[in-house]
């Protein structure tokens, strides 16, 4: 259902509603003051509930697409990767990310997403790439981000996020992160140069148990 239709019901139902509700109040004082039978109520009564139901239909039914049909639109199977998007999604339902936790690729650059939605990922052992981009994360959040062992990339431009905090995350990233996007934060370039700078002798921990030299990358 396009927006500008879920509008017009919307109003609709409410001219459903009020008219009704004006035609049942005067014959409701007419019907207690005996001058109109019990029936004559039928009608104005009836034009209420079909103005709620008109004006209840849109948000009914963008749950029922969100419910059923828009979260298998928005996960997809990339080279072998279990994707999920969730940026732009209206009234999503986050909880949905603790029974997810195969998704390697994550985008939930939403301004409802806070530190206290980061506690659903913390199960995504596989998680790769996250985008947190225009979301209300802030140094606490990055704190429990520590915790994803495989996270290689992860944005999050335009967030809540503070230069100390950036420093006391990078100073102790997640063990494969190599890319990271603080965008529009106000982060000094020094500390994003220190972390690229420490990859090139650290490395992160290869298979065999050892050291891969690692191209830290950031974009601020």
């Amino acid at each position: 259902m396009s927006e500008q239709v879920g509008v017009v019901l919307i109003f609709l139902g409410l001219f459903l509603v009020t008219s009704g509700s004006l035609v049942l109040l005067v014959r409701g004082v007419r019907f207690l003051l005996g001058r109109v039978e019990r029936r004559r109520l039928v009608g104005p009564a009836l034009l209420v509930a079909a103005g709620l139901v008109v004006g209840a239909a849109p948000m009914v039914t963008q749950l029922a697409w969100d419910a059923f049909v828009g979260l298998r639109e928005r996960e997809r199977v990339v080279d072998g990767q279990r994707a999920l998007v969730l940026t732009g999604a209206d009234h999503a339902d986050y909880s949905i990310l603790s029974r997810k936790q195969d998704v390697e690729i994550l985008e939930i650059g939403n301004a409802d997403v806070d530190d206290a939605t980061l506690d659903l990922l913390l199960g995504m052992e596989r998680l790769r790439e996250l985008t947190l981009n225009d979301t209300k994360i802030t140094d606490a959040g990055l704190e429990k981000l520590k915790r994803l062992p495989n996270l290689e990339s992860l944005r999050i431009a335009r967030t809540g996020v503070s230069a100390d905090g950036v420093r006391g995350f990078l100073d102790s990233p997640p063990p494969r992160l190599r890319q990271i996007d603080v965008s529009g934060n106000g982060i000094p370039t020094s500390i994003l140069r220190r972390w690229k700078n420490a990859g090139a002798t650290a490395g992160e921990p290869g298979r065999d148990g050892g050291a891969v030299a690692l191209e830290r990358r950031y974009v601020n």
